[in-house]
C-alpha cells in the first residue's frame, strides 16, 4: 500500500466505516491551493492547482483562467 500512496498521494485508503466517503467542504488557500474536508472527518493536506493539474491525463484538456 505504501507504494500506491507514493505513486498517488490522493489514493483513498481502505475505509474505516460503512458510509460512503464524500467531500464535505473545499476551502481556498490563497490563490494557489485548496484544502478538502471529507465525510470521515479527515482534512489534512493542501493541494496546489499546479499539483492537481499534473494529475490530469496528458490527453485531457484542462480549462483554467489565466
Amino acid at each position: 500500500m505504501r507504494e500506491e500512496l507514493d505513486a498517488n498521494p490522493l489514493a483513498i485508503l481502505p475505509k474505516s466505516s460503512d458510509g460512503k466517503l464524500t467531500i464535505e467542504h473545499v476551502e481556498l488557500v490563497g490563490n494557489y491551493a485548496i484544502k478538502i474536508s471529507f465525510s470521515d472527518g479527515h482534512a489534512t493536506g493542501i493541494y496546489t492547482w499546479e499539483y492537481l493539474r499534473s494529475l490530469a491525463p496528458d490527453d485531457q484538456e484542462v480549462e483554467h483562467d489565466e
